[in-house]
């Protein structure tokens, strides 16, 4: 195993603990509003849909081209639904249904995780890229798939852990409506942010 390639992916894990994308934003928000063990069946979908990106792109890494019609169908169905998270948590912050969101905002189950990863553009892209330099690195076919997909996969399992206790701490305050709003408002402001961000590089 090249070590400047775990190096690489070790690299990425620490980006992904520590930044505010979409399954991040999704658990901290959800926790808030339902608690953080209402996030293991979302957390557990989201691993699975992961996984199972990983080896449909090690699979067809050499066949599918990433720039194409299909690779830009995803990186738009992904962005829009980015957006729409966004707004939806951005009204939730104004709203003044604030105080009653576990009646307003529905949970989240393992599909809703699944289907997350299916449609998050930016994931595709970075697996593809991912198989396309170190997929021979790690042994190639289903091993070096195993490999890659078990590091990025757990580094992924942490991040979202770690965001949904921060979840569970801001839920402890949500007998504060201004405190509610102003982070429902910075997280919404973020992944809004983000798709933005994820949209222009996909033209």
């Amino acid at each position: 195993m090249p070590w400047e390639s775990l190096g690489y992916l070790l690299a990425l894990l620490l980006a992904g603990l520590i930044t505010p994308g979409p399954n991040n934003i999704t658990c901290t928000v959800h926790a808030v509003v339902h608690g953080k063990k209402s996030n293991v069946s979302l957390i557990a979908g989201m691993a699975l849909g992961f996984i199972s990106i990983h080896f449909i792109c090690g699979l067809v890494v050499d066949y599918f081209d990433e720039d194409g019609p299909v690779g830009m169908a995803i990186n738009a169905i992904g962005s829009l639904f980015m957006f729409l998270i966004a707004f939806g948590i951005l009204y939730l912050g104004r709203s003044k249904k604030i105080q009653n969101f576990p009646d307003v905002v529905p949970k989240l189950g393992f599909k809703t995780g699944v289907l997350m990863q299916y449609v998050n553009g930016k994931e595709w892209a970075m697996v593809f890229m991912l198989m396309s330099k170190f997929l021979s690195d790690f042994g190639g076919g289903v091993i070096g798939i195993l490999t890659i997909s078990t590091i990025t996969t757990s580094g992924g399992i942490l991040a979202m852990i770690v965001w949904s206790n921060l979840g569970e701490k801001i839920k402890s305050k949500t007998d504060q409506p201004g405190f509610v709003k102003k982070t429902f408002t910075i997280l919404g402001s973020l992944l809004f942010i983000l798709a933005t961000i994820i949209s222009i590089r996909g033209l």
